[in-house]
């Protein structure tokens, strides 16, 4: 499964989680947490080889999305860049990735990302999985 994902200095991978360690830190000690934020650890944490031996296992599915990104927008509050991604059948909104660049606007993109279990299900909707995005990839 990760045999999918390209090489994270790929000149085509505009993004890839491997080399964010911001977001990589905080999503790890939010699961450490004793607070109610960040994702279980059934499968380690993220990041870890027994979290990317899951993915390449398929115990953690790793999905892809190829689309084109249409728009950026402000968050609720006007403060977060949301971009979203425009598939034949299904739209993608990912709140914009570390190193976003504008000009990506318009272009063909593949997302891989996985789906994870909050580490603690919410009570409205047990089935509930976050997805975590690893890679973003131009394809033109």
């Amino acid at each position: 499964m990760t045999n999918d994902l390209l090489q994270p200095d790929s000149p085509c991978v505009v993004y890839d989680i491997r080399r964010d360690n911001v977001k990589l830190e905080l999503m790890q000690k939010a699961s450490l947490s004793d607070g109610p934020m960040g994702i279980t650890m059934d499968y380690g944490l993220i990041d870890s080889p027994k979290w990317w031996s899951a993915i390449e296992s398929g115990q953690i599915k790793l999905e892809t999305f190829v689309g084109i990104l249409r728009a950026v927008a402000g968050g609720m509050h006007g403060d977060t860049l949301n971009v979203h991604i425009e598939g034949m059948d299904a739209k993608q909104r990912w709140v914009a990735w570390r190193g976003f660049n504008s000009t990506l606007d318009g272009k063909k993109v593949c997302t891989r990302y996985v789906r994870m279990s909050p580490k603690r299900p919410l009570t409205s909707r047990p089935d509930f999985q976050t997805q975590v995005l690893l890679q973003v990839e131009l394809l033109d």
